[in-house]
């Protein structure tokens, strides 16, 4: 286990595609290949890839991708790696990435989404027959459900678990996404839960804080994994 310190680097950015990047090789990667994804020779679609980091290292692994995120960042294209500005709702983008990907990545994003149907529909109409969704999210309901501790970056109540659950912070909570709201969002989207891993210490927190990586032991415990689950990480795969 090897922490990533921000101070061992010039700038957020490059701290955080370090940091993406080590989240894709220890962690994303493995979990596709032992469910029977492996990504070299397949097409990878990084919804709201942030910085690219894990969109670079998919394309290490082989993959051909295209990372897409509506903010602006200093991308690097590579051999195999291609960055877009554009907004996966936008029903013209949508319609330009039609059936062009074997997996598509949506990484901690689907919780700030408000539109989250028409965001699974766009995403299964980017996918080829017989692909795959790779999702990820902190469960709203769990000690750091809404990433206070980076949307309430610089003040202490970014280290207090379960503080997003106050009315006065509602601000940072507009959007969520819950493990049972997830699971109903996917039955009703053409696609189905082809492996599920639900972490007590989600990944992240091991990379950025140096706690080990822990799988929730009871994840039929529904109640209790909405609040002691940080992490939540899916493989889909579409229905014929």
């Amino acid at each position: 286990m090897s922490r990533i310190r921000r101070a061992d680097f010039g700038s957020w950015g490059e701290y955080y595609r370090h940091y993406q990047g080590a989240l894709a090789r220890r962690f994303l990667i493995p979990f596709l290949e032992e469910h029977g994804v492996p990504l070299a020779g397949r097409r990878v679609l990084d919804v709201g890839c942030g910085d690219g980091g894990c969109t670079a290292a998919f394309a290490e692994a082989g993959a051909g991708c295209l990372g897409i995120d509506i903010g602006d960042f200093r991308w690097v294209p590579g051999p195999g790696l291609d960055f877009r500005k554009a907004d996966i709702l936008d029903p013209a983008v949508a319609e330009s990435v039609r059936g062009r990907f074997d997996v598509v990545v949506l990484r901690d994003v689907i919780e700030h989404i408000g539109d989250k149907p028409r965001l699974m529909e766009h995403v299964r109409r980017a996918a080829r027959a017989g692909g795959h969704a790779l999702v990820t999210f902190p469960p709203f309901y769990s000690a750091f459900g809404a990433h206070q501790q980076i949307e309430l970056r610089g003040s202490l109540l970014r280290r207090v678990p379960y503080v997003h659950w106050h009315p006065s912070l509602r601000h940072i909570a507009s959007t969520r996404m819950t493990v049972t709201g997830f699971e109903r969002l996917v039955a009703r989207s053409g696609m189905r839960v082809r492996a599920r891993r639900l972490y007590l210490v989600r990944p992240s927190f091991e990379l950025r804080y140096g706690l080990p990586a822990v799988v929730f032991p009871i994840p039929w415990a529904v109640g209790l994994r909405e609040v002691m689950c940080s992490g939540a990480t899916y493989l889909l795969e579409w229905v014929c």
